[in-house]
C-alpha cells in the first residue's frame, strides 16, 4: 500500500516551509492511499476516513515540529495513534492500513524536513534531520503497534474467558441463550461435541527449553486455528492436554470436514491430535460430552493413533466395556492370569502385535518360543486357545473389558 504518484500530486503551497497546509496535505495523503485490505463497506465509512486523516495530521506535525525544534516527537502525538490504533483493533480493522498512512505521511514530509537544511551546516543538518526522521517513525510506528496490540490482547482475554464460560455452561445444561447473545454467540440448535487428546510437542521433553512454555505455545496456536474456523464460530474449553470442542453442525459429519479440522489442528499443533465425537441436540450436550471422551479414551487405551474416531469404528469394544452382567463375565476370563502379570504383559502384546507371534517377541524382548510357551501356559490357565478364532475373540474381548474399571463408564449411547 503507497501513495500514489510520489507523494499524492502535494503542491509547492501545500510543502511550504514556513506555514504547512496540514488540512490539504493529510486529505491529499489519505487520497492517494491504496486501501486493497479494506472491504468496500468499510472502505467508504465515515469514521475510517475521519481516522486515516486524523493519523496523517498527527504524524506530519509531529515530523515536523521535531525536526525544527530538534526534539523528540511529542507524546501527545504517539498518544493519539495509540488511541486510534486500539479503535481500529476493536473494529477488527486491519493494522496495516494505519502503518502505512504513517509510512506515507513521512514520506510526504521528508522534502519539507530536509528542506529546512541549508548553508555551510547542510551535511550535518541534513544528518540530522534523518536522525530525527528515523527516530519519530520508530516512535509513531510502535505507538500504532503498541495500541493495537494492547487491545486485541484485552478483547482476546475478554472474548477467551466469555467463550470458556459459555462452554463450560453448555457442558453442564446451564446455558442461557440470552447471555450468549450478549456475548456475540448465537447458539446452533445442534453441536458436534469433539473430546480431544493434544499429544506432546517434541520440544516438550526437551531438557534445553521450558516444557510448559512449549505446551502453552502449542495450546496457542490450536486455538487460533479453531477461531479461524469458517462459518459459525466453534466454541472450545481447552488445556494443554486437550478438553471439548463445541462445532455447530447441520446434521453430515460423515462429508471429511471434522477430518480436516482434525488434521489442521495437528499441523498447527506439530503434535499427535486424536480425537471422537458425537453429535447431539443442544440441551444433551452434557451426555454427548461424557461419551465422547468415553469414545477417545477407548480410542487412546487401544492404542488407535491420532485422527478423528467415530462411533461406528469403536462400537463393539464401547459396549463391552459398558457395565453388566455380560462386562463381568468376560473380564473374569482373565482373572486367572492376575498372579502372573508376564501373561498378561503377553495377551497386551499378541494382541498390539496382531497376533503375530514374532511381532510380540519383539514387544516383549524375549524370543519367539518363548511367547509360544507363554501362550500354551495362559491356555492352561484360562482354557482359551489363541490359535481357536472363537477363543480368540473372547481373550480379545476380556483385555478390552478390562481397559476401563466398571465405575468409570456410565450409561450406553
Amino acid at each position: 500500500m503507497t501513495v500514489t504518484d510520489g507523494i499524492g500530486g502535494i503542491t509547492a503551497a501545500e510543502m511550504s516551509p514556513g506555514a504547512p497546509n496540514y488540512q490539504t496535505l493529510s486529505r491529499r495523503i489519505v487520497d492517494g492511499l491504496e486501501l486493497a485490505d479494506l472491504s468496500d463497506g468499510t472502505r467508504q465509512g465515515p469514521g475510517v476516513r475521519g481516522d486515516l486523516l486524523a493519523v496523517v495530521r498527527c504524524v506530519t506535525e509531529a515530523i515536523v515540529t521535531a525536526a525544527r525544534t530538534n526534539t523528540r516527537v511529542p507524546d501527545r502525538a504517539a498518544a493519539r495513534l495509540e488511541a486510534i490504533a486500539a479503535r481500529w483493533a476493536d473494529r477488527q480493522l486491519p493494522i496495516e492500513v494505519i502503518q502505512h498512512a504513517v509510512h506515507a505521511a513521512a514520506e510526504a514530509v521528508t522534502d519539507l524536513v530536509v528542506g529546512d537544511q541549508h548553508g555551510s551546516d547542510l551535511v550535518a543538518g541534513l544528518h540530522g534531520a534523518g536522525v530525527v526522521l528515523i527516530d519519530a517513525l520508530r516512535t509513531l510506528s510502535t505507538a500504532v503497534a503498541r495500541g493495537y496490540v494492547n487491545e486485541v490482547r484485552a478483547m482476546t482475554g475478554e472474548r477467551r474467558v466469555a467463550s470458556q464460560t459459555l462452554v463450560s455452561a453448555l457442558l453442564t445444561g446451564r446455558v442461557d441463550p440470552a447471555t450468549a447473545r450478549r456475548n456475540g454467540v448465537d447458539l446452533a440448535d445442534t453441536y458436534v461435541v469433539l473430546a480431544v487428546a493434544l499429544g506432546e510437542h517434541p520440544d516438550e521433553q526437551d531438557a534445553r527449553v521450558d516444557g510448559s512454555v512449549v505446551a502453552r505455545r502449542k495450546l496457542r496456536r490450536v486455538q487460533a486455528e479453531l477461531a479461524r474456523e469458517p462459518g459459525e464460530r466453534a466454541l472450545s474449553l481447552l488445556s494443554v492436554d486437550g478438553g471439548t470442542v463445541l462445532v455447530p453442525t447441520t446434521g453430515d459429519e460423515g462429508d471429511g470436514t471434522l477430518d480436516a479440522l482434525i488434521d489442521r489442528l495437528g499441523e498447527a499443533a506439530s503434535a499427535p491430535v486424536t480425537a471422537a465425537f458425537v453429535a447431539a441436540p443442544r440441551d444433551r450436550i452434557p451426555r454427548a460430552a461424557d461419551r465422547a471422551h468415553q469414545l477417545l479414551d477407548l480410542a487412546l487405551r487401544l492404542g488407535r493413533g491420532p485422527g478423528l474416531h467415530r462411533f461406528q469404528e469403536l462400537a463393539c469394544e464401547y459396549q463391552l466395556v459398558q457395565p453388566g452382567p455380560a462386562n463381568r463375565h468376560l473380564r473374569s476370563l482373565l482373572d486367572p492370569l492376575q498372579n502372573e502379570p508376564e501373561l498378561l504383559d503377553t495377551v497386551d502384546a499378541y494382541f498390539a502385535a496382531q497376533c503375530k507371534r514374532e511381532s510380540a517377541a519383539r514387544r516383549l524382548g524375549i524370543s519367539v518360543s518363548a511367547v509360544r510357551r507363554r501362550l500354551e501356559r495362559i491356555t492352561a490357565l484360562t482354557g482359551l486357545n489363541p490359535d481357536t478364532p472363537t477363543d480368540l475373540w473372547y481373550l480379545r474381548a476380556s483385555v478390552v473389558t478390562r481397559i476401563f474399571d466398571p465405575g468409570q463408564v456410565s450409561g450406553a449411547l
